[in-house]
């Protein structure tokens, strides 16, 4: 199924059922493991599966309250609900992060860079990436000085280190006819090169919420008549 629902769009139903029939009788597998495959059954326990859970078990769904001006100086403002935000704690990002193939590859320790310059053969700061500015630096100096210790392993030797996010939101269409859209908020981190980032196979860039659309209050609440 993940072959058939990847790659190339060309691919049929029946194809994927005689794949499964001659691996089924090529041998090496038990019977009862491909008997009775049937790629459109198996589809349907897909979408039932992504339906309800569509955004991961780690995601969690709240409902925000937003206050709304009203417009009129001599009427309050109005409290409204918006159902329909799902989040994931940033916290299990970061560890999550730390614990991939990419983390081989964050910047702990921050750096100047320099070079000399052809013309007046004196150095020049260079400013590439978030991890050799002056902000970056600053905040690393700070927690070496003056952070606390873990409050359950006071005596605690371990590396401290910057964990630099960066935070991105846009609009995105779901279909390539039609009004279905969606409102992600993406966290990356700064850590890694933006050469990696910039990669749409790195896979640095991590899902953090999903924003509901709001849908236009009433004209009488406005009205000021």
């Amino acid at each position: 199924m993940s072959w058939f629902n990847s790659g190339s769009h060309l691919k049929t139903e029946v194809e994927v059922n005689r794949l499964a029939k001659e691996i089924r009788d090529a041998g090496g597998f038990p019977d009862s493991d491909l008997d009775g495959f049937d790629v459109r059954r198996e589809n349907k326990r897909l979408d039932m599966a992504q339906k309800s859970r569509p955004f991961g078990d780690d995601f969690k769904e709240a409902t925000l309250d937003i206050l709304v001006p009203s417009g009129d100086s001599n009427k309050d403002p109005k409290m409204f609900p918006v159902p329909g935000l799902h989040f994931r704690s940033i916290v299990s990002v970061i560890k999550a992060a730390f614990e991939s193939p990419l983390a081989d590859h964050f910047h702990l320790s921050p750096y100047r860079l320099f070079r000399k310059s052809p013309v007046t053969n004196e150095d020049e700061r260079i400013f590439s990436e978030l991890y050799d500015s002056d902000a970056f630096i600053a905040a690393h100096d700070e927690i070496q000085r003056h952070s606390l210790l873990p409050p359950d392993d006071l005596g605690c030797t371990r590396e401290k280190i910057i964990a630099a996010l960066m935070f991105w939101s846009d609009s995105t269409h779901l279909t390539d006819f039609g009004t279905a859209k969606i409102w992600p908020v993406y966290l990356v981190f700064g850590n890694l090169s933006k050469y990696i980032r910039a990669r749409l196979t790195s896979g640095a860039w991590h899902h953090l919420a999903y924003i509901p659309s709001v849908r236009p209050f009433s004209w009488p609440y406005f009205c000021t008549s």
